[in-house]
């Protein structure tokens, strides 16, 4: 079936995603009836037609559309902006940070103590461990959107994934750069450790920029058609602008959902 669809050209691609959205959507029939999230029934459905069971979608198109993540991704925290609001983050942004620190680099120092107690390689463990400093929030987002979860509980774990990307990319930035320096290829410098930190930082800057110039142009005598043009345009340039720096475009356009 994935060699069919393969040989149609630009076809196949948009077969591919009619055949994933349709997946999706009668998954989903099913997890909700076990009171499941839609989240879960997505995940089967992509198993189900992935490369390792009916093999519906080309592997050559899962590679070409890891754009559409990030895309999904940065529509979805940008609506989630809305949860920083500047007292929310008086009052919790100590305890958010603290969080933030623990429940990522925890689960990194845990991982990497695991894996050498198996007996691998202290430079592998160590990049194992920085990996595991991410968590995937499309899920955690898209749940809480689902089931409309309110308080300040969920407002915590908004903020605290939002924040775990930022720590787990500076995270791999200085392990790499300690692995790098221990196997002789070279000794730690200076910008393999901030420019992570630099990224991040002016990922943070652009997301509030384009939110507080998307405010002044989206206004009362603005039709709603030309609004959520402007809004995807705004979405989409900072997604793009964060994907070429290699920086996850959650931090940034929740940034820009704030300002606005």
């Amino acid at each position: 079936m994935s060699m069919f669809i393969a040989n149609l050209g630009a076809a196949g691609i948009i077969l591919s995603i009619s055949i994933m959205l349709a997946s999706g959507f009668l998954m989903t029939r099913i997890t909700k009836r076990l009171h499941l999230p839609n989240v879960t029934g997505y995940i089967i459905a992509g198993v189900i037609i992935g490369p390792w069971c009916l093999s519906l979608i080309p592997s050559q198109y899962i590679v070409q559309m890891d754009f559409v993540t990030d895309l999904a991704l940065a529509f979805i925290a940008f609506g989630v902006g809305k949860y920083f609001q500047l007292s929310s983050l008086k009052a919790n942004g100590k305890n958010m940070i603290i969080l933030t620190l623990f429940e990522s680099l925890a689960a990194g120092v845990c991982i990497t103590a695991a894996m050498a107690l198996m007996g691998l390689s202290l430079p592998f463990c160590l990049l194992l461990g920085a990996i595991g400093c991410a968590t995937a929030p499309a899920s955690t987002i898209m749940t809480i959107r689902q089931y409309k979860a309110k308080g300040p509980f969920v407002d915590t774990i908004l903020q605290v994934v939002a924040l775990d990307d930022a720590v787990a990319l500076v995270a791999f930035s200085v392990c790499a750069a300690c692995v790098q320096a221990g196997s002789g290829s070279g000794a730690v410098t200076a910008a393999q450790v901030i420019l992570p930190v630099i990224y991040n930082l002016a990922a943070l800057i652009l997301g509030v920029l384009s939110g507080i110039i998307l405010s002044r142009l989206i206004h009362k005598r603005r039709s709603k058609d030309h609004s959520l043009v402007l809004a995807c345009v705004t979405i989409m340039g900072v997604a793009g602008i964060c994907s070429a720096l290699n920086v996850s475009p959650l931090l940034a356009c929740m940034a820009s959902g704030t300002a606005i």
